[in-house]
């Protein structure tokens, strides 16, 4: 296994929300976040709290979910 020495580009970005994450965590956002962005995501600063809210445990999925679908819904209002 190798190990990363180099903070992750988004932990660098918003470290008050990456703060108290292990290496690891940080690593496993930041992929996450990586991943979905060359898939076209522009993730705003909520994004990234509720992936650090979720990998630290302070929420799980389903509330990860229903943050996301309300982010989605004031962004694009149904008439």
């Amino acid at each position: 296994m190798s190990v990363m020495t180099e903070e992750p580009e988004w932990a660098v970005r918003y470290s008050d929300l990456f703060a108290g994450l292990t290496d690891q965590q940080k690593w496993n956002v930041h992929n996450n976040i990586a991943n979905h962005v060359m898939e076209g995501w522009d993730p705003g600063r909520d994004d990234v709290a509720d992936l650090t809210a979720l990998e630290r445990g302070d929420i799980d999925g389903d509330e990860y979910v229903r943050r996301a679908d309300a982010r989605i819904d004031a962004r694009f209002p149904q008439p």
